[in-house]
């Protein structure tokens, strides 16, 4: 009944490598297993690891998570059941008084709260989840600020769905509450449930999981025409499909739940989309990411002292973080449940900062459409939409996107028959449609790049067909005018045009050439074109672009990734020239990847790469102290 009834005997880590700081760390209890016991607690132990890692999303967080058994000896085997709920009458004198039938329902499963926690933070002091498993079979189990479960039938899977509720903050989904004849459970009240998996709001444009709700799905998807009884209808939509099912948090109407069916409505079936995104969410920033080996990474500068970085993992999912100097990186997390088109080097995610406190981001989806999201302040991240009027895009494309003017974005990118396309949005207006820009038909593989050396004009460069490097340009007044070629330069097929403003009568143009030298020229309003030079006898490996930016007006820092793999970097500066390719800190980066660039302030720069591993690195090079090492991109 209390702690002298039993003893603590030892802690063992039986899953997971992370550093405990920086994990996912379960600690397993045991209450009412006695010393020849034990053998059967670690038993159970070690089932539960086996299910949870086969569960997604666990499954694919499993670097990240530890789980760690606390061996607890007890004087009697098992734990009260009272007579008052159901139960045989049974008494145990257990270390951590685990009882059954708390507020008269015989399968929830009570214990003390205080000494379980006491216990695991006093063994595993970085523990994130504490699960107290109960030697006995009759079904039970609670959620909490401990998770409990017993050894019934199905016991992990209780397991992992009170794991649901007491780490990630998840509702029940079933609509009863002690059976389901239950009185008062009809209608739910009318105030909004605070766990993300349940509502009682139907209004497709404000449903929290709005993002995940497909636009030719019903809401309400499914309502209960009786409120007297639960709904025992079958779904009217394929399994899978997320929507708003009527019946939910214990009442059979007037609350929503996002799938037919879900881990938190009945045990043996998987999570449904939205819990996934919240365990994913929870733990996914704990990890490094494994990212999409050729896919760029993009990085944003809302203001000097912060970074939003956005890539794309392994798996195509659309995913973020962010730096700040008072937080360090943030980790981690899926974008509104974004999955981005793999052709190619796969579609990148891209983004704009209007103004400090907002955000627009785009990608082409894996049906090959342009989508938009947002993130403002004030909202949060907005869901994933389709892009004007839905243009189908090469497959693996870049959206490029410049505001000229915090009301004002200016859209490009490739067509699936290689038309280059734009369109617009402007806070007076909204969308546009697409428009193909003057005819032009870029080169298999090739993006189109774009730059507003001033609020009224814009820049476009790209290879074409030919593969000879082309540019047209747009003023307020005279529009379009027509494509025309840089020179007479060769550039690879699937080459980017790079290009900067170092101020606003200059433009720097760098690509590379169909064997990997990385060649530039530039304009100036008084001169016109230069000709086309090889850059310091540099040559990048196939399919790495050349990254460049302009930390003031007279100076200028270039990368890529060169034939050895190794992440090199040179300069430019009005007074001295072009320097030497060095390796910057020893990088090595996947083979053909690109590295991205970004100077938050004249002498500052941070670096993003996607490493020969396939994870997401970063270093920094500060005037005061050069360059840093290294480092993989998680929560600090």
């Amino acid at each position: 009944m209390t702690t002298a009834d039993g003893t603590v005997t030892g802690t063992t880590q039986i899953s997971g490598s992370a550093p405990r700081n920086r994990a996912f760390n379960i600690v397993l209890l045991g209450d009412g297993f006695q010393a020849a016991q034990q053998g059967t607690f670690n038993s159970a132990c070690t089932a539960f690891v086996t299910a949870l890692l086969g569960t997604p999303p666990f499954n694919d967080l499993a670097p990240a998570i530890n789980v760690f058994r606390v061996n607890v000896t007890s004087t009697d085997s098992g734990a009260d059941d009272p007579t008052s709920a159901g139960g045989t009458g049974a008494t145990a004198r257990t270390y951590f008084d685990a009882t059954f039938g708390g507020n008269g329902i015989r399968r929830l499963l009570l214990c003390n709260t205080t000494t379980v926690l006491t216990v695991a933070a006093a063994q595993v002091p970085e523990f994130t989840l504490a699960l107290l498993v109960v030697n006995s079979t009759v079904y039970g189990g609670a959620g909490g600020s401990v998770g409990t479960f017993s050894l019934a039938t199905g016991a992990n899977e209780i397991a992992i769905h009170e794991a649901g509720h007491t780490a990630f903050g998840l509702a029940d989904e079933y609509p009863y509450y002690a059976g389901g004849s239950e009185p008062g459970h009809d209608h739910h009240p009318a105030t909004e449930p605070s766990e993300p998996n349940v509502t009682i709001n139907s209004n497709r444009a404000t449903l929290k999981w709005r993002w995940a709700v497909a636009a030719s799905t019903a809401i309400p998807t499914m309502s209960n025409p009786d409120c007297s009884t639960v709904d025992s209808r079958p779904s009217p939509v394929p399994a899978g499909t997320v929507g708003a099912f009527e019946g939910a948090h214990y009442y059979h109407c007037g609350a929503f739940r996002p799938e037919f069916d879900c881990k938190m409505r009945n045990l043996g079936v998987p999570f449904c989309a939205v819990c996934r995104a919240v365990i994913w969410n929870r733990i996914f920033p704990l990890t490094t990411l494994d990212a999409r080996r050729r896919t760029p990474i993009s990085v944003v500068a809302r203001y000097p002292e912060h970074l939003d970085v956005f890539a794309v993992d392994s798996a195509g999912r659309t995913v973020s973080d962010w730096w700040s100097p008072s937080t360090g990186w943030a980790g981690w997390f899926h974008l509104s449940g974004g999955i981005a088109s793999p052709g190619g080097p796969g579609s990148p995610v891209t983004a704009v900062s209007r103004y400090a406190g907002h955000l627009d981001v785009f990608t082409v989806g894996t049906d090959n459409r342009v989508y938009s999201a947002w993130w403002d302040v004030s909202t949060g991240w907005s869901s994933w939409f389709v892009l004007a009027g839905g243009l189908v895009a090469r497959p693996g494309s870049t959206v490029n996107v410049v505001s000229r003017y915090t009301g004002h974005l200016d859209v490009f990118t490739i067509a699936n028959d290689g038309r280059i396309m734009s369109c617009w949005w402007d806070a007076a207006s909204g969308w546009s449609g697409w428009f193909h820009v003057s005819g032009g038909i870029a080169a298999n593989g090739a993006q189109v790049t774009a730059i507003a050396r001033y609020p009224f004009h814009l820049d476009l460069f790209v290879v074409g067909t030919d593969n000879k490097v082309y540019s047209c340009w747009w003023d307020e007044r005279s529009g379009w005018a027509g494509w025309f070629r840089v020179g007479d330069q060769s550039a690879r097929a699937d080459a980017t045009v790079n290009v900067v403003a170092r101020h606003r009568d200059q433009l720097d143009l760098f690509t590379t050439d169909p064997s990997g030298r990385i060649v530039s020229t530039w304009w100036n309003v008084r001169g016109g074109w230069g000709t086309w030079f090889q850059v310091s006898g540099g040559v990048a490996s196939p399919g790495s672009q050349v990254t460049a930016i302009a930390r003031y007006s007279n100076h200028l820092d270039l990368f890529t990734v060169g034939t050895d793999n190794r992440i090199y970097s040179t300069w430019w500066h009005d007074t001295t020239g072009w320097a030497g390719w060095f390796v910057v800190s020893g990088g090595v980066a996947s083979p053909g990847s690109t590295v991205t660039a970004i100077s938050r302030y004249a002498e500052h720069i941070d670096v993003f790469a996607v490493g020969s591993d396939g994870k997401a690195y970063s270093t920094w090079w500060d005037g005061s102290t050069g360059w840093a090492g290294w480092f993989q991109l998680a929560v600090t």
